[in-house]
């Protein structure tokens, strides 16, 4: 087990710190010292995760006690454990093996949305005043809800503690509630996008399961569709799926049927 005061990783920020947050804004009476602490939090979180995916997809690993630049690659898999990692400047030193354990379970990469990541971090500078530091914030927890993570998960979940669920209750009763600082999403737009079927759809369901689905519904040319432009013909031939899609279990029905197998292999996701 790694020593992980090597390693100090910023937490996921806390959903109650989030909403004292809120509510001190709401109340005409912003906790500046709080929205210093929260804004910072995600900052620095989102920070190591791409410190996690620069070591992951080009091996590189920097120092975490000064920042240095570790002259030796990291390699990941079990050949790999016991290379050393060490900076030259400071004397810092662990194993492969102990730095992929130190941030293995932990939601420490950005997944499939590193262009949301990249473009918080380049409005991060340009938020100066308690208010544009606040709009950041909200306009960064907002776009969870857009967007999709890896294997379809909550990509909310990998900056605010707790899971998918609790961090869209979190949302719901912070836009629902009265705020201070113009510009703050309302409780409507969070819950068109929310509850967005095709969003829905496309969260509940692999890739090789929407292929299985327009098979089934013989879409013609589904093969040379994007997934943008299969799931709303499959909700339009298919409407009871939007209704069970985010309660969906197992594997998809249509009609009360499981997809037909047989004959028709889908598309890895």
């Amino acid at each position: 087990m790694p020593d992980q005061d090597k390693f100090h990783w910023t937490k996921r920020v806390s959903r109650r710190d989030i909403r004292s947050l809120y509510e001190s804004d709401a109340k005409g009476l912003l906790d500046e010292d709080l929205l210093e602490q929260v804004h910072f939090a995600i900052h620095a979180r989102v920070c190591d995760m791409f410190e996690v995916r620069e070591a992951q997809t080009f091996g590189r690993v920097r120092c975490r006690s000064c920042g240095a630049l570790v002259p030796q690659p990291y390699r990941m898999g079990l050949r790999n454990r016991n290379n050393p990692l060490a900076c030259d400047r400071c004397g810092w030193q662990v194993t492969c093996g102990e730095f992929y354990a130190s941030y293995t379970g932990k939601s420490l990469l950005p997944g499939s949305v590193v262009e949301l990541f990249e473009s918080y971090l380049a409005r991060y500078p340009k938020a100066r005043t308690p208010s544009e530091k606040m709009l950041l914030i909200d306009w960064l927890i907002h776009q969870f809800h857009v967007m999709q993570g890896v294997a379809r998960m909550p990509v909310g979940e990998n900056v605010i503690q707790g899971s998918g669920e609790q961090v869209r209750e979190l949302i719901e009763s912070l836009a629902s509630g009265p705020a201070s600082t113009q510009g703050l999403s309302p409780l409507e737009a969070w819950r068109s996008v929310y509850y967005d079927p095709i969003r829905l759809f496309k969260q509940s369901h692999s890739h090789s399961q929407v292929q299985e689905i327009a098979a089934q519904l013989v879409i013609q040319g589904r093969s040379r569709m994007s997934e943008d432009e299969l799931i709303p013909e499959i909700l339009r031939l298919a409407p009871e799926l939007a209704a069970k899609a985010e309660k969906k279990k197992g594997s998809p029905v249509i009609n009360g049927k499981e997809p037909h197998r047989e004959g028709h292999k889908g598309v890895k996701g």
